[in-house]
C-alpha cells in the first residue's frame, strides 16, 4: 500500500477529499451526506484494495496462463534460488534480488517493485527458515 505510485494515489485522495469538504463548507456552510460517506466509508475502502482486488487479478491471472499453473521445483544455497520446471531453468543470485518480504503462507522474492517470485513456505516446509537466512547473510532487505 505504501509502495510507489500507490502511496502517491493514496495522498491525493486524501487531498482530493480535503479539498471536497473544504468545497462543501465554503459553498453550504455545512457538509452534504455524500461527502461525509465519501470520507468515511471510500478513504478506507483504498486501504483495503491490496486485500479485495489483488487476490481477484492473481486468480484471473492463474486461469489465464498455462505457465503460472506448471509444477516448479526451487532449490537454493548460499549464492542463488534455483527454478525448474518443464518450459526451463533460471538461476538467480541472491544480489540481484532488489528484496524480498514475506506473508504467513509465502516467501515473495522480489526482483523489481512489482514482479516477485511468489514461494509457498509449505513447499519449503521447515526450510523456509533456512531460505530466509541466505536472504538475510546475503544482505538483500525486506520489504
Amino acid at each position: 500500500m505504501f509502495q510507489k505510485p500507490m502511496r502517491y494515489l493514496f495522498i491525493a485522495v486524501i487531498l482530493l477529499a480535503a479539498v471536497l469538504v473544504v468545497l462543501d463548507l465554503y459553498e453550504d456552510g455545512a457538509l452534504r451526506l455524500t461527502t461525509v460517506l465519501l470520507v468515511v466509508l471510500g478513504i478506507p475502502l483504498i486501504w483495503l484494495i491490496p486485500y479485495l482486488i489483488a487476490p481477484i487479478i492473481m486468480r484471473r491471472q492463474y486461469r489465464q496462463s498455462a505457465a503460472l499453473r506448471d509444477e516448479n521445483q526451487i532449490e537454493f544455497d548460499n549464492e542463488a534460488v534455483h527454478f525448474s520446471n518443464p518450459r526451463g531453468h533460471a538461476r538467480i543470485p541472491f544480489e540481484e534480488f532488489y528484496a524480498w518480504s514475506e506473508t504467513r503462507t509465502m516467501i515473495l522474492l522480489h526482483q523489481t517493485e512489482a514482479f516477485f517470485n511468489p514461494v509457498p513456505k509449505d513447499a519449503l516446509g521447515e526450510d523456509h527458515r533456512l531460505l530466509i537466512a541466505a536472504l538475510e547473510a546475503a544482505g538483500i532487505r525486506r520489504f
